[in-house]
């Protein structure tokens, strides 16, 4: 039964992400599909194809597992959603963004002198040069908007720019992240009809499943001081996944199917398998490192909680990964490991509404200054992943935010930019 009620919260979301595009910035419903696609639709996959997988598997039985995970998902999706409800019925007026073109240009260039010189800069600042080095797609969004048609390519540019460093890297999650956000601001100002955004959603999933199929052997090459040129080799390795199949190629199949990559399932279920059976629920200990993490600098918290996930993930879940692998448990996970089956259920609900809250502040200042608009993708960058800890997301929310709102004053008061065109 909870499967059946898991799948039909996920569809819900789903006509709610697409109703809302072209009519606001449906941030919150993106963040509610992926958690419900990686929750609750990759498990059930799993469940009824079984990957067979020495690892990746789900470590207790469906009933079990959607006992908790679907009814979790479920509180905390139709909170946030009554949340947020008020803020559907006001539309912004997303042109009047052309007005700031002049705005978004320094933006754009801060984010690409902190992107540039990033590495000369002190280590210790590491968070506030990532958020002002991405302040260059906050940057791009506003141009977007601009008469200029010349800064109007900058919202392009920033796109193959993002395409071309995730090559070089071989590391996409920030470029299909802020590609789904620059197709909300596209789809806000050309509204597109519901036919066309579905066949859009048809080749964004036709890209995004190639590109996992192929990212492992993409990622063995070049991380193994490949000396030839890369973007020819992702070309043809993008080519060989969408036109041979992967289980019939050595170079592209990794033994993991493309549903154990949806799939955040089998970490949560290994949560579940070891807590309380090998490990004692942990009575809310990493929700409290998580706020203290948030809101106090690391020269005052020095035993700060780690991001990357290793230590809580060998906690949680009973289970071992090397130090250059990052797995987080995820906050429903966290919720279970935290508060037991209930009280991690109660937990999600406390969690959607603190996001929903937080949604409504922003909203907010949008409508006091529609230039915020723009900040919002960087300010949810890391909360919309399903697969991050608390830890993660509160730091990233709190502190984004400061960032954000410290300089929008800055620029008010000493930099004399006026928001009320």
């Amino acid at each position: 039964m909870w499967s059946y009620i898991g799948v039909g919260m996920v569809a819900f979301v789903a006509y709610c992400f697409v109703k809302r595009l072209g009519k606001g910035l449906p941030v919150i419903e993106l963040m509610l599909l992926i958690a419900g696609l990686q929750w609750v639709i990759g498990p059930i996959i799993e469940y009824v194809s079984p990957s067979t997988h020495w690892k990746y598997y789900m470590y207790v039985e469906e009933s079990e597992y959607m006992a908790f995970v679907a009814p979790a998902y479920a509180v905390f999706s139709i909170i946030i959603l009554l949340i947020i409800r008020k803020t559907k019925r006001f539309h912004f007026d997303v042109e009047v963004l052309r007005e700031y073109s002049g705005y978004g240009l320094i933006i754009f260039f801060i984010g690409v002198a902190f992107d540039v010189f990033s590495n000369v800069l002190p280590r210790s600042l590491g968070f506030l040069i990532f958020i002002l080095s991405n302040f260059k797609y906050v940057g791009a969004i506003i141009l977007f908007y601009s008469e200029n048609k010349k800064l109007k390519r900058i919202f392009y540019i920033a796109i193959l720019y993002l395409l071309l460093n995730s090559i070089l890297k071989a590391l996409f999650h920030d470029f299909i992240l802020w590609t789904v956000f620059f197709y909300m601001f596209w789809t806000l100002k050309y509204k597109p009809t519901i036919p066309r955004i579905l066949l859009t959603f048809v080749l964004g999933a036709l890209f995004a499943s190639t590109l996992q199929t192929m990212k492992s052997a993409y990622r063995m090459q070049v991380w193994n001081n490949f000396s030839g040129n890369k973007l020819e080799l992702f070309v043809n390795l993008m080519m060989d996944s969408f036109l041979v199949d992967e289980t019939s190629s050595d170079e592209l199949d990794d033994g993991i199917d493309s549903n154990v990559r949806l799939n955040q399932g089998w970490i949560i279920s290994a949560v579940l398998d070891n807590i309380p059976n090998n490990q004692d629920y942990l009575n809310g200990m990493t929700v409290k490192d998580a706020v203290f993490a948030s809101v106090l600098p690391r020269f005052l918290n020095p035993n700060k909680t780690k991001a990357g996930g290793q230590e809580n993930f060998a906690l949680f879940t009973g289970l071992s990964i090397t130090n250059d692998v990052s797995m987080g448990i995820s906050i429903v996970g966290e919720a279970y490991g935290n508060f037991a089956h209930f009280g991690g259920i109660l937990f999600m609900g406390f969690w959607g509404l603190f996001l929903g809250r937080v949604w409504l502040f922003l909203f907010a200042k949008i409508r006091q200054n529609i230039i915020f608009i723009a900040f919002v993708p960087l300010i949810f960058l890391q909360v919309i992943k399903a697969e991050t800890e608390l830890v993660v997301v509160l730091n990233h929310l709190v502190k984004s935010m400061i960032v954000v709102f410290i300089f929008i004053w800055f620029a008010k008061k000493y930099l004399m930019w006026n928001f009320n065109k």
